[in-house]
């Protein structure tokens, strides 16, 4: 018997019931949609989260007074802090927040203004749109400048070039030097998380405006060095100089946090998408049984022309494939769908990967192969005249 005299029965196996092979199908369609669903969803939220962590910072920390501690920090810590460290590639700047009223012209806005550092640029990970951070010299002659935020500037000028404007901050004028927009820095820092747009301005300017005082420093880190020992070493050295007890914060336990609940969350979705896909596999396995008792005439003919207990094999196994390739290709539009529904409802990207749809085709000619092997070997075990005979009593 030729192996497309053996497809062409199996496709009419599948296809001679036309209501029963539907519902077959779509038993198996749920599972494959709901795998291709927690797949999808389970890479784009790994990268959505990866992303959201190396905002809130990766190789980051922040030093500060302990609770309850009455000394304040100093611009010149930070270049202990810098020393403790010990890390060639660390960027460290002492940092000032102040809420401040911002003015150009008719139009005023609420700003977090940032007394800093030009490492800060680097340490938040801050891309500059226009024209360019701030500079050391621009602490040490205590230049009026300033760099905005990029919803800052688009607040106050529109579509204008802020670019060599000035804006008045307190009564006191100061030049637009840049705009600058968050590259990897969502958080200002563990003090300061960012609820206004910001304005960043030099140090020495900050002081000379609201007093000498420093509220953290700041400290990023890359390479291999390890954020938590950095700024535990900043904050020993502060406390070795100065005494009392400092504080070196980092988001490494929130990071890990966040990486268990995703991994549990993805578990617990895949667990539920197997179990959808072993009752599809199960309703394979159920429709195939039927199939070869009502088919038993059909089998005892074909073994008393000739036909091999593998050729039967195959037969029922083809079937099952078509079964499966068939609720492979529906999961895989159902996935898709469901993909797109909810990429729309949390408002992250959420592509459907080749690999993805691969693997679940895949997955769905595996379960269909493997529940459709008892039946096979059902139907190849019978034989003619105890199939014929059963067809005539029946």
């Amino acid at each position: 018997m030729r192996l497309q005299d053996t497809a062409a029965l199996s496709l009419r196996g599948v296809f001679q019931t036309p209501l029963r092979a539907a519902l077959t199908v779509l038993g198996l369609a749920i599972g494959i949609g709901a795998i291709v669903a927690v797949m999808a969803i389970g890479q784009a939220g790994q990268a959505e989260v990866e992303s959201q962590l190396s905002r809130i910072g990766v190789g980051r920390a922040w030093i500060r007074p302990a609770q309850g501690e009455d000394r304040a920090l100093a611009s010149e810590d930070a270049q202990l802090v810098r020393a403790a460290a010990r890390a060639q590639d660390a960027a460290v700047s002492a940092v000032a927040y102040r809420a401040a009223p911002l003015r150009y012209r008719d139009a005023q806005a609420h700003a977090l203004l940032v007394g800093c550092e030009p490492d800060l640029a680097v340490i938040e990970g801050l891309r500059v749109a226009a024209g360019r951070f701030l500079r050391a010299d621009d602490g040490r002659d205590l230049r009026a400048v300033a760099v905005l935020e990029d919803r800052m500037a688009a607040r106050l000028f529109g579509t204008v070039d802020p670019l060599g404007k000035q804006v008045d901050l307190d009564g006191r004028r100061l030049k637009v030097v840049g705009v600058a927009g968050t590259g990897r820095g969502g958080e200002v820092s563990v003090a300061k998380p960012v609820q206004e747009e910001r304005v960043w301005v030099p140090l020495s300017t900050f002081q000379s405006l609201y007093g000498a005082r420093v509220d953290e420093i700041a400290l990023s880190v890359f390479a291999s060095a390890d954020p938590e020992q950095a700024g535990a070493a900043g904050a020993g050295a502060l406390a070795a100089r100065y005494g009392g007890q400092y504080q070196a914060t980092t988001y490494r336990a929130e990071m890990q946090a966040a990486r268990s609940i995703l991994r549990i969350f993805l578990l617990v979705m895949s667990c539920v998408a197997v179990i959808c896909m072993a009752v599809g596999g199960i309703g394979v396995m159920n429709i195939m049984l039927v199939s070869v008792r009502e088919r038993r005439y059909e089998i005892g003919m074909l073994k008393a022309l000739g036909a091999t207990p593998i050729v039967i094999c195959i037969q029922f196994l083809l079937e099952a494939l078509v079964y499966a390739l068939l609720g492979g290709a529906l999961g895989l539009l159902s996935g898709a769908l469901l993909s797109a529904g909810a990429a729309q409802t949390i408002r992250i990207a959420i592509p459907v990967t080749r690999g993805t749809a691969l693997a679940a085709l895949s997955f769905a000619c595996g379960i269909g192969v493997f529940f459709g092997v008892y039946p096979a070997l059902r139907a190849a075990r019978m034989q003619p005249v105890d199939a014929l005979r059963a067809e005539h009593e029946g």
